[in-house]
């Protein structure tokens, strides 16, 4: 475009080149692989261009029908592209739900996304540019060539460099959620969907599956971000709170490798584990059998006893699926530093944490290096990544019906069914009791494919965690097998029998040592010189507190003295001073906005609506802006200041063997 905001469109094959190479450029610092995909691609083999009456260009593609079809009108194609954008642009964003997050964060109309579904040669990026929000473009585009003559057509290489515009070629799951999840949180702040017209009508199954996979993506991501908002402070209070368990025995580092050779049985809770208990109790020495914290008790009750349980649930009631365990013989937690302090503590064996970074930037070295795992959103996820640790194969699921299979909630015999007992009788049968409590959540069932060519019930939660084992599948070379009959599909894996799975792969005994491991607990002398490194932190987080309120009293004076630059640029001198202050307390500082995540999400927001306000960069109202964002930001530190100082004592008392 041009001073005027004019679109030019090159006149010669010498400024089609040039535009093109300018473009690729940018393209291969951003996305190597697609630049050099397309880069090979012959100009000879791309669509014909067609010039339309407004000296721009239209192309033809030919129709799943048959027939060709134009892509862009063949009078005003960037006028046709603006009149679609402005009316998606109409209608509200797909953002997170109002009050998703602590304190109520509120949500703009204005979307920071939008997916475009079909490219053409590019008009509609124009279009989306032209906004007053300058959004980041998501892509969706099977052909490369199409992809080609936009590079050629249109000057792009601004958004490629900053990051505003991103390709997503494929269908494969796990590609979409590598590229999307680098943008995911400003997918959260707020998306729009257009498809293009052709999209109806040319290759319409691969634009259909761009649409479901990518709204799949953004509710899966959405779920793991309000998870996140809403649970930063108990995490972290979790975290502080397990540092005995963390220093009691090695972490996962200590399995690395293990399990070779073997298979690991994945054990999770759904309606058709029942039909399978035998067969486990048949292979546990034959198996590494890892069992989410649900079925724990309900296997040890039918002899069966696994080699790991994990656990992950952050909150308190989860250490009742420890509670009045006897002998758990050689079966080890394996557990995320976020679970509830209260389940290490309730378990009589031995614990072994993950790594946690938090407690880096809080201790340093003075903590033993602990083995990291990729995060999950369940129990199950973290049973499937320990076991790749682990390096099993095949990785065999069982239990794992992520549906309502048969009618039921979970497998018959679970713990829940205790609380159900004293209202049970012949009219509320615990069949019933499971389907009711099925049908209260109507409002986020959704019908999926199952393992019986017929559809099934699962809920919006399942939903996401099938999409996130479905992407990690697609990443993996180890065997995945699916033993549930009735569960939903799961890309990326090998339907089989359990019986089958015995036969082939349950062949030969564990070793008596291959499992186990040594560990000497740290001396009391040990975890009291921790305890006296977080009173330490104490004094520092003091000083961080101080430089924080003084900050905060400074950016409310500045945003009354607009109209003195004198004293407004002398008291900006003093702001600079107190961040390079802050600067000193790296470490600490990381720690206390991974607790106040909110005010990296309002700040981000409030980036994002400033942008939108460039073409007055410089402006008093600008200027207001960031003002006012800055001290909501410092407003929110304060208060992740002062939860620190109410949870640090509690975890020290508990190094020194105190009452929490």
């Amino acid at each position: 475009m041009d001073a005027d905001g004019a679109l030019t469109m090159p006149t010669t094959l010498d400024a089609c080149r040039a535009r093109y190479c300018t473009n690729l450029r940018a393209l291969y610092a951003t996305d190597p692989g697609l630049a050099s995909s397309i880069d090979r691609l012959p100009f000879s083999t791309l669509p014909a261009l067609e010039p339309t009456r407004d000296a721009g260009f239209t192309v033809q593609l030919p129709s799943d029908a048959g027939p060709s079809v134009y892509v862009h009108s063949r009078y005003r194609p960037l006028e046709e592209a603006q009149r679609l954008v402005a009316a998606r642009m109409e209608k509200p964003p797909e953002t997170l739900p109002t009050g998703a997050a602590e304190g109520n964060a509120d949500h703009s109309d204005d979307g920071a996304a939008v997916v475009l579904f079909g490219l053409g040669l590019g008009y509609h990026i124009v279009a989306c540019e032209r906004t007053a929000l300058r959004p980041t473009i998501v892509v969706c585009e099977p052909d490369l060539h199409l992809i080609k003559l936009a590079l050629c057509l249109f000057e792009l290489h601004d958004q490629l460099d900053s990051g505003r515009l991103r390709f997503v070629t494929t269908t494969e799951k796990g590609a979409i959620h590598e590229r999307l999840k680098l943008i995911s949180t400003t997918l959260m702040l707020g998306t729009r969907y257009v498809v293009l017209p052709h999209a109806a009508r040319c290759r319409v199954d691969e634009f259909t599956r761009f649409q479901a996979l990518v709204t799949d993506y953004i509710s899966f991501a959405r779920t793991q971000l309000v998870t996140a908002l809403r649970n930063s402070r108990i995490t972290f209070e979790n975290i502080i709170n397990n540092l005995p368990s963390y220093l009691n025995e090695p972490g996962i580092e200590a399995f690395a490798g293990r399990g070779r050779g073997f298979p690991a049985v994945l054990i999770a809770a759904g309606p058709s584990l029942s039909r399978q208990l035998p067969l486990l109790r048949e292979i546990q020495d034959r198996a590494v059998l890892i069992a989410v914290q649900t079925v724990l008790k309900p296997l040890l009750q039918q002899g069966i006893r696994p080699h790991f349980v994990a656990s992950l649930d952050y909150h308190e009631i989860s250490a009742q699926f420890y509670s009045d365990l006897a002998d758990v013989q050689d079966c080890a937690l394996i557990a995320e530093p976020k679970v509830a302090w209260q389940v290490p503590d309730a378990y009589p064996g031995r614990v072994h944490m993950l790594h946690a970074r938090v407690l880096d930037d809080l201790l340093g070295e003075q903590l033993p290096r602990r083995g990291a795992l990729k995060a999950g959103g369940t129990v199950a996820h973290l049973a499937y990544y320990f076991a790749e640790h682990l390096a099993c194969n095949p990785i065999v699921l069982v239990g794992q019906d992520l549906a309502f299979s048969d009618g039921m909630y979970y497998a018959p015999g679970m713990p829940v069914e205790a609380s159900w007992q004293p209202e049970s009788s012949r009219y509320q049968t615990v069949e019933m009791r499971q389907w009711e409590r099925i049908i209260r959540i109507r409002p986020i069932l959704r019908k999926v494919p199952d393992s019986r060519d017929g559809l099934v019930y699962t809920d919006e939660p399942m939903f996401t965690y099938a999409e996130q084992f479905e992407a990690d599948f697609a990443q993996t070379d180890t065997r995945i097998i699916n033993t549930s009959a009735s569960g939903r599909t799961l890309g990326g894996t090998e339907l089989l029998p359990l019986e089958s799975v015995v036969e082939q792969y349950c062949r030969q005994p564990l070793g008596a040592d291959q499992l186990r491991v040594d560990f000497r607990a740290p001396s009391a002398p040990r975890r009291t010189a921790i305890a006296a490194a977080l009173e330490e932190r104490l004094d520092e987080l003091a000083e961080v507190r101080s430089i924080s309120e003084r900050m905060e009293t400074l950016l409310a004076e500045l945003e009354d003295l607009f109209d003195q630059p004198d004293r407004f640029n002398r008291l900006i001198g003093d702001v600079d001073e107190l961040r390079v202050r802050m600067q000193a307390h790296e470490a600490l500082y990381r720690v206390v906005t991974s607790i106040a995540q909110l005010a990296e999400y309002r700040r981000i927001r409030a980036d994002r609506q400033l942008e939108d306000n460039d073409s007055a960069a410089e402006s008093t109202v600008v200027a207001r802006l960031r003002l006012r964002r800055d001290r909501n930001f410092v407003r929110d530190f304060l208060e992740g200041c002062a939860f620190l100082e109410q949870t640090i004592p509690k975890a020290i008392d508990r190094l020194r063997g105190g009452v929490v």
